[in-house]
């Protein structure tokens, strides 16, 4: 498929603002990988550096303004992807990673002092659409979704998605799709909820996972794309959606309901498959029954390895770590993620309690 127009009379303010972020992504790519192991603090506070998963992006860059005003604690966080996070947190080239999965087990045997991994959050994978005149929520399911991005629907007046929307007037244009590029932690847990289709599952062996569309990096840079690209579809984190008014659909979950992405419809898929025993292990909150719950979620978080044996780097990560599960759940909450279940937060207090910063954890920490 040729690549879709981007007209420069199409770019609206905020898109600009968006392509200004992913300008800055190389240049932060940069600049980690020339940092030094252990920088000297600027006067005036301790700096750590971060960087990882986009899906929680919105709520860190909050996180990390308010967290300075209370403590005087200056963080640096770079968006640049889960994968990308966990390989510079484990390399020593940052203080601390984020990633929207557990590390795997090679991952966690290179770590040298941790690792120790934190759930932070709960946010929704929304899928977006630019549809010009479309004022209603599409409905869709794993099916369309999946026959979207195998190239098999190219159309929005397709009967597949026409059968899905019944009274609604859908357009007859292109339908472009944009995914994410690869090393994302957005794009296994879409996966997740495509391989419901039969058809996704089934794909031939050695078939590109993403055989059509538009690769972007990062959810900004899919947020940018169906900003400026009439007729496209792709898969973000919520909160970059609501940030650019891009509208969201009511996805099929697993009891057959039609839900859109919100606070009540998380919560609710989060009680239900977050839990003390899957949290550690839960690559994705998809699959829930009850019928409230959005099917497509995830629990972001944070991982820490060199940083550990720092007493004064290690007593400021965990000091913020604990700021932010405690007094930043009202800032999660205003921008469309929701605090961990009860329970959850309750272990991970415990776990913070039994870290000695300037010592490594116990492995069962």
């Amino acid at each position: 498929m040729k690549p879709f127009a981007r007209s420069g009379a199409t770019l609206s303010g905020r898109a600009i603002l968006w392509i200004g972020l992913l300008g800055g992504l190389a240049a932060a790519l940069v600049w980690i990988s020339t940092r030094p192991p252990e920088p000297p603090a600027p006067s005036g506070g301790i700096d750590l550096v971060g960087a990882g998963a986009t899906f929680p992006y919105p709520l860190y860059r909050r996180w990390i303004t308010e967290y300075a005003e209370e403590s005087g604690v200056r963080i640096n966080y770079f968006s640049l992807g889960s994968g990308e996070g966990i390989r510079l947190v484990l390399e020593g080239s940052v203080d601390f990673g984020a990633s929207d999965r557990p590390l795997r087990p090679g991952e966690r045997a290179r770590a040298t002092c941790g690792p120790f991994e934190v759930p932070m959050v709960v946010g929704a994978v929304a899928v977006a659409y630019n549809v010009p005149g479309l004022l209603t929520p599409l409905r869709l399911d794993a099916d369309v979704l999946a026959a979207i991005f195998l190239g098999r629907i190219t159309r929005w007046d397709d009967p597949a998605l026409a059968a899905l929307n019944p009274g609604r007037a859908l357009p007859s244009i292109a339908l472009h799709a944009v995914h994410r590029a690869p090393s994302s932690g957005t794009r296994e847990i879409f996966s997740v909820y495509l391989d419901g289709s039969r058809a996704w599952r089934e794909r031939p062996a050695g078939t590109n996972q993403w055989p059509v569309g538009i690769s972007a990096e990062g959810n900004e840079g899919v947020t940018s794309q169906l900003q400026v690209s009439p007729g496209s579809i792709g898969f973000v984190e919520l909160s970059y959606a609501s940030l650019a008014r891009i509208p969201v659909a009511a996805l099929r979950n697993a009891a057959g309901a039609f839900v859109l992405p919100d606070d009540f419809s998380l919560a609710a898929a989060a009680t239900e498959l977050l839990t003390p025993a899957t949290v550690d292990s839960i690559t994705s909150l998809v699959g829930a029954r009850d019928p409230a719950a959005y099917p497509v979620a995830a629990v972001t978080r944070l991982v820490a390895d060199r940083v550990l044996r720092d007493e004064v780097r290690g007593r400021h990560f965990v000091a913020f770590v604990r700021w932010a599960l405690t007094e930043g759940s009202a800032s999660a909450s205003a921008l469309g993620y929701v605090p961990l279940p009860t329970t959850v937060a309750r272990l991970e207090s415990d776990r913070l309690d039994r870290l000695s910063p300037g010592t490594c954890p116990a492995a069962n920490e």
